[in-house]
């Protein structure tokens, strides 16, 4: 019990003058009891006598039971603190290295620097689409920018209806199912009801709504089909973007064409 008081009453010293008094007994108690001294001072008992006669009041069994082990639930009152303040400094922990207490449930983190701790964000926020540079088949490379780490994500967002998505999509999924081991693949038709997250990330790239949009690794986009490349030269140009942003696993054979490393270099 000395230990819980001490962290309480030396928080509450701070803005009080009357607990300073026992803020002082609780750290000598404390010092004593990790010497392995007997606690001289009447703290423990004080304490004791108050918990014990407020609980009188309430209930006359409860306060025998307390008084008579109370020493047994001083140690575990001081176990369960301990075990709070690991969690808690656990909590900062995450909150500091990925942005949020709780990653197996961000929802779940009481505190969120933003103040609203439902608040989706895009995943890409920080990449500049405005400030990209034309680079090989029709795409955008924001050179400020470098691929999402871990398997680099992957988008085609479209709609049912337009015949440029219908015709990109087939060659898009044939591509990127060569890489399915190596990238997150996601293919969002925006005229059905979709998650807020990928509708951010549509909007992030495609400002005025245009479509096809196609987003690789967050550091490559383009807004439109590749219909001038022609279906062969279509291929080949998502291959070599597949191929730069995966560094060219040894399962894609096509990423060790000569045409396809040419392609490559040019990105």
């Amino acid at each position: 019990m000395c230990l819980v008081a001490l962290v309480v009453l030396a928080v509450l010293s701070i803005f009080s003058a009357r607990y300073r008094r026992w803020a002082r007994e609780a750290f000598d108690c404390v010092g004593r009891r990790i010497t392995l001294r007997p606690c001289i001072s009447s703290f423990n008992e004080n304490v004791r006598a108050i918990i014990t006669s407020s609980l009188m009041k309430r209930h006359m069994g409860l306060a025998r039971f307390t008084h008579r082990h109370f020493e047994a639930i001083s140690l575990i009152f001081t176990a369960v603190m301990f075990l709070s303040m690991a969690y808690s400094v656990y909590g900062f922990y995450n909150l500091a290295m990925v942005g949020t207490c709780d990653p197996a449930d961000p929802d779940n983190c009481i505190f969120n620097p933003d103040g609203d701790p439902n608040r989706v964000v895009c995943v890409f926020e920080d990449y500049e689409p405005e400030k990209a540079v034309p680079t090989i088949g029709g795409f955008m490379d924001i050179e400020s920018a470098t691929v999402n780490g871990g398997k680099p994500m992957v988008y085609f967002f479209g709609t049912t209806w337009c015949p440029h998505c219908g015709w990109e999509k087939p060659i898009f999924e044939e591509v990127m199912n060569k890489f399915n081991n190596t990238i997150d693949i996601t293919i969002v038709e925006i005229d059905v009801e979709q998650p807020e997250e990928d509708m951010l990330i549509f909007n992030h790239y495609s400002t005025d709504g245009y479509i096809p949009l196609l987003v690789l690794g967050g550091k490559y986009y383009r807004i439109g089909a590749g219909e001038s490349l022609g279906e062969d030269g279509e291929r080949q140009v998502l291959t070599a973007f597949l191929c730069k942003i995966t560094r060219s696993p040894n399962s894609v054979a096509e990423c060790g064409q000569p045409e396809i490393v040419e392609l490559i270099g040019k990105i």
